[in-house]
């Protein structure tokens, strides 16, 4: 099964119209191309703070936007913000994505309190989860974890026998290289097991 995923979406206005227009879901593609610009990443766990860990070093002024009161990244990493100056908007969520012919804002929603504010940004990069793409490992009755990826062992075995699986419908980083590697370790077990 290499079946993969799907990045969540914030379903805000404006999101799918600035897509590749300022709205990005992978900082390791598109973060060199904002370089010096002030940008946003929104999302509070380890791969959001990661990712504008990552955006900060290739130079980008950052700011973080989490829906809650704190994140849910580890620890070290929320130090490691900290550390590197990066804001942080907590209690905020984005409800609009506007601009011209490139993103230029993003409108803020306050959690607590319901106002909006414009927040002026030239980058919307967005970590908020995966969804894996699991029909077909239901209708055969593979198990998921709690995050709905496919659990697998290190021979890319799933729990019901022959099937193994890979790339982003597992657990893991989501890089093709990744599945790549994935794919030489079930071909390798499919072939043992059948021998």
């Amino acid at each position: 099964l290499a079946t993969g995923s799907s990045h969540r979406h914030l379903n805000a206005k404006g999101e799918e119209e600035f897509k590749g227009k300022g709205v990005s879901y992978c900082a390791t593609c598109d973060g060199f191309f904002f370089q010096g610009r002030d940008i946003v990443m929104v999302g509070g766990g380890n791969s959001a703070l990661q990712e504008a860990l990552y955006l900060n070093n290739l130079g980008a002024n950052v700011t973080l936007i989490h829906r809650r009161d704190e994140f849910r990244a580890q620890k070290h990493l929320q130090n490691q913000i900290k550390e590197a100056g990066i804001n942080a908007i907590l209690n905020a969520t984005v409800e609009e994505i506007k601009g011209e012919m490139l993103v230029e804002s993003v409108v803020l929603k306050d959690t607590k309190t319901g106002n909006l504010t414009e927040h002026p940004t030239d980058g919307v990069f967005i970590s908020v989860g995966y969804i894996p793409h699991t029909k077909l490992a239901k209708q055969l009755n593979v198990a998921l974890d709690e995050s709905g990826h496919i659990i697998i062992d290190k021979d890319q075995k799933t729990n019901v026998d022959y099937v193994y699986a890979i790339g982003d419908v597992c657990v893991g980083l989501k890089q093709w290289v990744v599945a790549c590697g994935e794919g030489a370790v079930a071909a390798t077990s499919a072939y043992h097991d059948l021998s």
